[in-house]
């Protein structure tokens, strides 16, 4: 009887990561990786290329150096290496920053590498070259701080006691820098690391307090996920009128970069959505792969969106009142939107380069699950079909969920509660039909109110102003210089008003003769726009009012 043939051992392929330091400065990142050549002797390894609103990212790895092999670039983000079969080989490269300085508040800082002069903060999918087809390997991940004094946060700490997938070094961070602060907390038995570095109007303690709940919330909803967390957040400052914060999640981590003047509770919605995405897409089905990503952003991003906010209530780590709030912002954006008729094919097509598009799906998604909570509502709601998502992909394979979990959505609908959501899917995502909600749809206390108000039209070029401090592109017939505006103006500032709202007087500093002066004006337009707001009666009594979180937020 022939013996069976044991399963090969996974190569491990070993990521050593260090800081270039020239003149006291982080001038780059050295990475050295040790790994066995392909049983054919040509090994490929494949370089950043394209990931989250980054592009070409090869354009900054550097002078590449192997050992035990040749090499050759066929293209800009390949490399090839001819060698013995298995010989073991060493490639070290050095990757430098996308920016000279820092970042600019409204650059695509995930998807670019942010290098020196004190410090990093990068993504695994920006920094790291893995071999192609090769998916099978095991990683190991080793820190050399070179003698500097960077402090390091990463969630790859589990790689340097022990090798782990291969699929690990993509969707990872690490963040370093001489002043970085860092806390612990158990939230239910699993470690949560919090890493921050800048001067904030809180400290990270209580920052640490905040995400405990909201993760806790999040968990308490899918019951499970008690896994280690890492969330790491670097301030920016903070120029006048300007406030700003971007994350990105990673699975077992989420990424944050922030003004400064970004208050704690501005945070509370923002990181719970961002740990949801620990399940969405990908523990539901999976997310839709390459050029066609965004066409599942409505489902990955807008149902997210509406959990943040109703687990959120649910837990509660915000009140009604925060609730109305974020939807009564994200419907006002939503109504006035240059996008908002746009199908989701137009997505698709406009989505890294138009602003309004990219925000379209997050708006348009989280009405869409408002809806689908009430169409649902007698047949267990809109959680008994997300929970069974949960459930149906965790028996699947991840390589084998072609289809995603937007896709799988309306078929699971279908399976556990007996409904077709297609007809609305395809009115309000795919054609882009205008979504307006129904007076009721939250139920509870809460109201939807429908009403119509001037178009916001400012009559000048505030990005070209904000821009050059100097007032440009004012129209002889728009509002602004009716009320005085002029080009050439020094610019001083924003005063008051509400972005999209023409019917909410604003003002604008401005320097003339040099004397200081401002001028407001309604930012009227002539035509008009159809807005929906979420109205909370005034005087509930504490009764009233937990009876209408109950209702809303099951």
């Amino acid at each position: 009887m022939a013996t069976p043939a044991l399963a090969a051992t996974p190569p491990v392929d070993a990521y050593a990561v260090s800081p270039v330091v020239e003149n006291g400065k982080i001038a780059a990142l050295s990475v050295t990786i040790t790994l066995p050549a392909d049983a054919d002797g040509e090994t490929r390894l494949r370089l950043p290329d394209a990931w989250g609103g980054g592009e070409r990212l090869w354009r900054f790895i550097k002078d590449p150096v192997v050992s035990g092999g040749a090499l050759s670039t066929p293209d800009e983000k390949t490399w090839v290496i001819r060698s013995k079969p298995r010989a073991p080989l060493k490639v070290r490269y050095r990757v430098v920053s996308a920016y000279q300085g820092d970042p600019p508040l409204d650059g695509p800082n995930y998807g670019q590498p942010i290098i020196g002069p004190d410090g990093f903060y990068v993504i695994g999918h920006t920094l790291f070259a893995t071999p192609e087809d090769r998916g099978a390997d095991q990683a190991r991940f080793a820190w050399d701080p070179a003698g500097s004094p960077l402090r390091l946060a990463t969630d790859l700490t589990a790689l340097s006691k022990a090798p782990g997938s291969i699929e690990r070094l993509g969707p990872s961070v690490l963040m370093a820098y001489p002043d970085l602060v860092e806390v612990e907390r158990d939230v239910d038995g699993a470690p949560l690391r919090v890493a921050m570095r800048g001067q904030f109007g809180f400290d990270i303690q209580a920052f640490a307090d905040m995400a405990a709940r909201s993760i806790r919330a999040v968990r308490t909803f899918w019951g499970d996920g008690r896994e280690p967390f890492l969330i790491t957040l670097a301030g920016q400052p903070s120029p006048p009128g300007w406030v700003s914060y971007r994350g990105t999640g990673l699975g077992d981590a989420f990424a944050v970069i922030s003004t400064q003047n970004v208050k704690l509770d501005d945070y509370r919605l923002f990181l719970t959505h961002e740990y949801l995405h620990t399940w969405n897409a990908q523990r539901l089905g999976g997310a839709i792969e390459g050029p066609n990503e965004p066409s599942g952003y409505w489902f990955s991003e807008g149902f997210t969106d509406y959990y943040a906010r109703r687990l959120g209530l649910r837990s509660g780590l915000v009140n009604l009142e925060a609730f109305a709030a974020a939807w009564n912002e994200s419907l006002d954006a939503y109504a006035t939107s240059p996008a908002i008729t746009a199908s989701n094919a137009e997505i698709v097509a406009k989505f890294w380069n138009d602003k309004a598009v990219q925000k379209l799906p997050y708006q348009r998604g989280a009405q869409l699950a408002v809806l689908m909570d009430g169409k649902l509502k007698t047949k267990g709601g809109l959680d008994r079909v997300m929970l069974a998502l949960r459930d149906r992909a965790a028996k699947t394979p991840p390589g084998s969920r072609p289809l995603g979990a937007g896709n799988l959505f309306p078929r699971v609908a279908r399976e556990v509660a007996g409904v077709d959501v297609t007809p609305e899917i395809e009115r309000f995502i795919t054609k882009g039909e205008r979504i307006l909600l129904p007076a009721d749809v939250f139920g509870g206390c809460l109201t939807v109110e429908t009403l119509t108000r001037p178009t916001y039209q400012l009559g000048f070029d505030l990005a070209a102003t904000g821009k050059a401090r100097m007032v440009a592109g004012v129209d002889p017939a728009g509002p602004a210089y009716a009320a005085g505006l002029r080009d050439g103006m020094k610019f001083l500032g924003r005063q008051g008003g509400k972005p999209g709202d023409g019917s909410v007087e604003i003002g604008f500093a401005v320097e003339e003769s040099g004397k200081p002066r401002v001028i407001r004006f309604l930012p009227k337009g002539t035509g008009e726009v159809t807005v929906q707001k979420v109205v909370i009666p005034a005087n509930l009594t504490p009764e009233a009012r937990a009876a209408c979180v109950k209702a809303v937020a099951g």
